[in-house]
């Protein structure tokens, strides 16, 4: 049977340092003289770009919006090196085992589809995704699957059934996500969330790590033959 995989980027294949990307942000803000309490402690987890940034604009124009939105992506890219990046284990291993097998690899996250580019190419690994569905426009990540399910048809000019994606991410809204499109849901627990904390919202797989990689695909096939 023939899968796409779509891939969440942070918690998921990379960490950035949080002082980096944190503080950054903070200096944004406070460059547009928007007072906002310390962000160290605020929830992005498997929330969009733009829900996120919406959020600490406290409902802003489009204008402001935009403006805030290109300086972030601006500033990313001037300030992040591969040393602010940690890759988690198994994200090489899993590229390599799908590439092999010539499945389509692709991106279902939050990130701003720049914001995406900047943190995979500092690490080597932007070129290793074809398609993708990225926050730019979405507050709700559970709008992101059908964006990409239209890229793939498009790029593979094959025949594609929304059971036949794999939709990889390390938080309650990745499996929540998956689930709203009928898609396998694998939560992996290199984030916020513990392998017990994902487990309690029923994916077809929960992993420790990538590392696991590919024994999991035997994981979830077995459990689509259970819920038959």
């Amino acid at each position: 049977m023939k899968r796409a995989y779509l891939f969440d980027i942070d918690g998921t294949l990379l960490k950035v340092r949080r002082k980096v990307n944190r503080k950054l942000i903070q200096r944004i803000l406070e460059r547009f003289d928007i007072n906002h309490r310390s962000l160290e402690n605020l929830d992005f987890a498997g929330k969009t770009d733009r829900d996120i940034f919406s959020g600490l604009l406290d409902k802003p124009e489009n204008d402001l919006f935009h403006q805030v939105k290109q300086l972030y992506l601006q500033e990313l890219e001037r300030h992040l090196s591969a040393e602010d990046v940690q890759v988690f284990d198994g994200v090489h291993d899993s590229l390599d085992y799908l590439q092999d097998k010539m499945a389509w690899t692709g991106l279902l996250t939050g990130n701003f589809a720049r914001a995406a580019e900047i943190k995979l190419a500092a690490i080597g690994l932007l070129e290793r995704f074809r398609f993708g569905a990225f926050g730019d426009e979405h507050h709700d990540r559970n709008d992101l699957p059908p964006s990409a399910f239209d890229e793939l048809i498009r790029k593979s000019g094959e025949s594609f059934h929304p059971s036949d994606l794999v939709i990889i991410g390390d938080t309650p809204r990745d499996i929540e996500c998956a689930r709203s499109f009928g898609s396998i849901s694998v939560a992996v627990a290199t984030g916020t969330y513990s392998h017990d904390e994902l487990s309690a919202w029923n994916p077809d797989v929960v992993l420790s790590s990538l590392a696991e990689f590919p024994e999991w695909i035997e994981g979830f096939t077995t459990c689509r033959r259970k819920q038959t």
